[in-house]
């Protein structure tokens, strides 16, 4: 008598973040299956949060904003890293389309929510040292991360267009900067 395979060993979200920072394009895409588009997109709202908070701590401690605007600020973070990643994704998912590629929009979405695996990892590093030291973060620690999302994303756009490394490129450039520039305005908005 035959047994049946062994279920599928699943990998815990933190070692994929962990492991897309090393391998991010390899890495990205054996872990599209295994994770969900929530919670994909749930690393790139907490990094976003944790990016969005040393901005407003480092801002508080220059007497800038007070603490309550700080909190505005974490959660204007998660919101354009869940909503504005997700917005975000549609429009590179729209570009690669047009070239041709074929992939599913969730897949999309899993991709550019596990690309900022990198940022979430940088993002918690700074609040860290934010934290404990008193250094202000958010530029050294948090748009670090956010540049270091663009190799996965590279990567990500590259399967989604059926292979086009030049297409990923210019697409990766535009939505990174998008993002850049929604936390530059965000952040001089409160």
């Amino acid at each position: 008598m035959s047994r049946p395979p062994p279920p599928a060993k699943r990998v815990g979200l933190l070692r994929t973040v962990l492991g897309i920072m090393v391998n991010p394009g390899g890495l990205l895409k054996a872990r599209l299956e295994d994770t969900g588009w929530l919670a994909a997109l749930s690393v790139s709202g907490f990094a976003f949060a944790m990016f969005f908070l040393q901005t407003g701590l480092d801002r508080a401690r220059s007497g800038q904003i007070n603490l309550e605007t700080v909190g505005v600020l974490a959660a204007a973070g998660l919101v354009l890293g869940t909503v504005g990643v997700a917005i975000t994704a549609l429009v590179g998912w729209l570009g690669c389309k047009l070239v041709g590629g074929k992939a599913p929009v969730g897949e999309a979405l899993r991709a550019f929510g596990l690309a900022y695996s990198p940022t979430l990892v940088y993002a918690a590093m700074g609040l860290a040292f934010n934290l404990l030291l008193g250094w202000n973060t958010a530029v050294a620690f948090g748009v670090t991360g956010v540049l270091w999302a663009l190799g996965p994303m590279v990567a990500a756009l590259k399967d989604l267009s059926g292979g086009r490394s030049a297409v990923a490129a210019v697409l990766a450039t535009a939505c990174g900067l998008v993002v850049l520039l929604a936390w530059m305005r965000l952040g001089s908005l409160v």
